[in-house]
């Protein structure tokens, strides 16, 4: 059939009408293509009227699934709709079997109608590059480029640092600097609490570093755990000091009571001195007889002994006393030295931990900024290429970020700097 001369076509819908042509040889499908099964993609087929006759099942790498009763069909490379056409076909007329409740067999013969397939999970993309997390992604229907994207964490140049020979993972290496800031704020705070025990404080302050970014609950759970430690290290330090003033109190009055009853023996001693005195003389007037005399005598070493006693029940008492005082001063002092000898590890160990942060921020902001590189920032542009297979090969589709991907994609994306990206 020939078409009638109507007239030359304007320069314009001829320049149109090519570059539709080279849009379409260049990517290999139109828009309008639509979409071929292959292996990966996962289908279902039931039997109307037949509940238990419903078959989940992935195509296989040659392109095949199993039918219901047996055999296998080549569904690869088909639409769904070709698809449902050829297993409707395959299927009809077969019998089928049921069991019933009844514990019965039913023969069942499928009719072109009672056959539905459809794809019910698709074959994942996969997004490399300079993302954040690259790696696959379960297929959504009407996903684009832009959304693959945002699951894999956004534009990122960490991940093309970490693909560096001998260089760490970008995600490790985040994870490494979060438990390095966690310990860092364990030091810090510990530091805090130690400060505030040496002043005899209760409380301390607990605004965290401003150079830290931690989760809140992950800040409170360690002032809280120091301010716990705080509050059982102040009550034991002065529930020791209390039981050492408290001994001393005692002492110091067994000693009032002992120095009374040594005052009253000193004058016991005293008048039984008179008292044998005076009995010696009487003795040598030969008024009294020797029997007096010696009671005289044994009264004047009792008391003297009971004396003598009390002196060294004082003694002890005052060396027990300075012993209490020492001790006191020795917890104390043992207590100081020991806090500062602790701040001086913590302070060891605090820089140690900011050196080694510092070492990790380096490699986590290839930049200068945050390792996240925002793409409207002015500096970095995307280049995506989306890898899509066409037939026996594979075609690279140069892509915006709203354009549609198809299941088993691989979307390539390089963060270049604009000026860069224009020249190319």
């Amino acid at each position: 059939m020939k078409c009638k001369k109507r007239g030359k076509p304007s320069v314009a819908l001829l320049l149109g009408a090519c570059a539709a042509i080279l849009l379409v040889s260049t990517s290999g499908m139109s828009l309008a293509d639509p979409y071929k099964l292959g292996p990966g993609d996962t289908i279902e087929i039931s039997i109307g009227g037949l509940p238990d006759q419903r078959n989940r099942t992935q195509i296989q790498i040659d392109g095949t699934i199993p039918l219901p009763g047996g055999g296998t069909v080549e569904v690869a490379g088909l639409t769904p709709a070709q698809m449902q056409s050829r297993i409707e076909t395959l299927l009809q007329a077969r019998i089928l079997r049921q069991r019933l409740t009844d514990g019965r067999d039913q023969a069942f013969v499928i009719k072109p109608g009672d056959v539905m397939a459809s794809v019910v999970e698709y074959r994942p993309v996969y997004v490399s590059g300079d993302v954040l997390t690259p790696g696959q992604q379960p297929y959504r229907a009407s996903m684009t480029v832009r959304q693959a994207v945002a699951v894999a964490g956004g534009f990122s140049l960490l991940r093309s640092r970490g693909m560096q020979p001998g260089a760490a993972d970008p995600a490790d290496l985040v994870r490494d600097y979060q438990s390095l800031a966690t310990e860092y704020t364990k030091e810090y705070f510990h530091i805090v609490r130690i400060v505030a025990e040496l002043d005899g404080r209760d409380t301390f302050d607990a605004t965290p570093p401003s150079d830290i970014s931690l989760p809140a609950n992950v800040i409170a759970s360690v002032v809280q755990a120091e301010r716990d430690s705080l509050k059982t290290s102040q009550s034991d330090y002065r529930t020791e000091q209390r039981f050492l003033e408290d001994a001393v109190k005692q002492t110091d009055a067994q000693f009032a009571t002992l120095k009374k009853q040594q005052e009253g023996e000193e004058k016991g001693v005293q008048a039984d001195e008179e008292e044998l005195e005076r009995v010696m003389k009487a003795f040598g007037s030969g008024l009294l007889a020797s029997p007096r005399v010696s009671e005289s005598r044994r009264a004047l070493l009792l008391s003297s002994t009971r004396r003598l006693q009390t002196s060294v029940e004082l003694m002890r008492l005052q060396r027990q006393r300075e012993d209490f005082l020492r001790q006191t001063e020795r917890v104390t002092s043992q207590r100081t030295i020991n806090l500062l000898r602790e701040q001086k590890d913590s302070n060891v160990r605090l820089a140690d931990l900011r050196v080694r942060m510092q070492a990790l921020s380096q490699k986590l902001q290839p930049i200068g900024g945050s390792g996240a590189i925002p793409v409207n920032s002015g500096e970095l542009n995307p280049d995506v290429v989306v890898v899509r297979r066409l037939g026996q090969q594979w075609d690279r589709i140069p892509a915006s970020v709203d354009f549609d991907v198809e299941p088993g994609d691989v979307i390539e994306v390089t963060l270049r700097p604009a000026a860069a990206r224009l020249s190319n």
